[in-house]
């Protein structure tokens, strides 16, 4: 479809030019596509599946496929994509409170970590088919990757120059951090003896303290004693 991430007015209109009348359910419909594809790519591989079985998955036709995408790359770039798209978009009501960086990390942290249980995040941050991209789309996926980075680069180097985190490579604490992160996809199994709230919590916690200043935590907590 043309419409990518988000149901727009503006951009009613299908792939094959067919308006769009219910904006609402073909986004969730574009999204309900876009999971049955990450298990199959998971299971299968990117290389040996098909769009025969992703319409399998899904319970659909392959037309019912091609209504909404051009290709399985095309399928593969949009999960990537809209995981990132909605985490920019969970990221920015965050910054604009306005909190404290320590505050504000501990919520982006917190968001990003509970989010990788839901399917099409766990997927888009395990599948691996990079090589078999388009630069084009590669692009596209760089391009939000980067975004999402400088917006929590903002924070981190405001906490650092607060003196609320450790004064080290603000880029470097980021990446650092995001694979604390986004790591979680690679080791959580849905059967596993760890629950999602706990993780989520566990994580958090681990990767806010990586960051904070830990001579000026001593002293906040020598002087309130």
């Amino acid at each position: 479809m043309i419409v990518k991430g988000a149901a727009k007015a503006e951009h009613a209109v299908g792939l094959r030019g067919h308006r769009v009348q219910n904006l609402a359910r073909a986004e969730r419909r574009r999204r309900e596509i876009l999971v049955a594809a990450a298990r199959v790519f998971a299971r299968e591989g990117y290389t040996a599946a098909s769009l025969d079985d992703i319409a399998r998955e899904q319970g659909v036709t392959k037309g019912v496929i091609y209504y909404y995408f051009r290709s399985k790359e095309d399928i593969y770039t949009e999960i990537r994509a809209t995981a990132i798209r909605d985490a920019i978009a969970r990221l920015e009501p965050i910054l604009a409170r306005r909190d404290p960086p320590s505050l504000t990390l501990r919520d982006a942290v917190h968001d990003l970590v509970s989010h990788i249980f839901d399917d099409l995040d766990r997927f888009a941050n395990v599948l691996r088919a990079d090589r078999s991209i388009s630069d084009e789309n590669r692009a596209v996926v760089r391009d939000l990757q980067r975004r999402y980075q400088d917006m929590l680069r903002s924070v981190i180097a405001a906490g650092v120059a607060t003196g609320e985190f450790a004064r080290r490579d603000p880029t470097v604490m980021t990446f650092t951090l995001l694979r604390a992160c986004l790591g979680v996809a690679e080791w959580y199994r849905p059967d596993g003896p760890l629950p999602p709230d706990r993780i989520v919590e566990q994580v958090t916690e681990q990767v806010v303290a990586g960051v904070l200043n830990r001579e000026e935590t001593l002293v906040s907590r020598r002087g309130a004693g």
